[in-house]
């Protein structure tokens, strides 16, 4: 930045004053400017994060899946099919919780949420009662050779 002196001049010749003294550049606040009437700062209102409850519901809805199918066929065919809804896809609907969960807790603004903590345990406990009985299903009838 140049400051001149009254009478010597800039030396870029930028930035000189009508009174002969170089000045800084003006600052040019572009939210105030939109405004239009030169207000203060905007106010923004934040909500705070919430644990991604639809993944326990969906883990919760494919667990009980599996229990009303495996317990209505009680056949290997059912209890495999119970098997996959309660397992891989209850526990990945988990896992997908956890991923959200963790996402929302990197913020600042987090509401923990003692459901979702129940919740959660809850939901694997009974997503590993519906694998084991719907995996009684399939071993009981692969053992006898009734597999249909």
């Amino acid at each position: 930045m140049n400051w001149a002196q009254p009478g010597q001049g800039a030396a870029s010749g930028q930035g000189s004053s009508p009174d002969g003294w170089s000045a800084p550049p003006t600052r040019f606040d572009d939210r105030q400017a939109a405004d239009g009437f030169g207000g203060g700062p905007q106010i923004e209102l934040v909500t705070p994060n919430k644990p991604p409850m639809l993944w326990l519901g969906i883990g919760l809805i494919l667990t009980v899946a599996a229990v009303v199918l495996a317990l209505i066929g009680q056949s290997a065919t059912t209890g495999l099919i119970g098997w996959v809804l309660a397992g891989p896809l209850a526990i990945g609907a988990v896992a997908m919780f956890a991923v959200a969960d963790a996402k929302k807790r990197e913020s600042g603004w987090y509401a923990p949420s003692d459901l979702a903590d129940w919740g959660r345990r809850i939901l694997i406990v009974l997503a590993l009662l519906a694998v084991t009985l719907c995996a009684w299903f399939i071993a009981n009838d692969v053992a006898r050779g009734m597999w249909r």
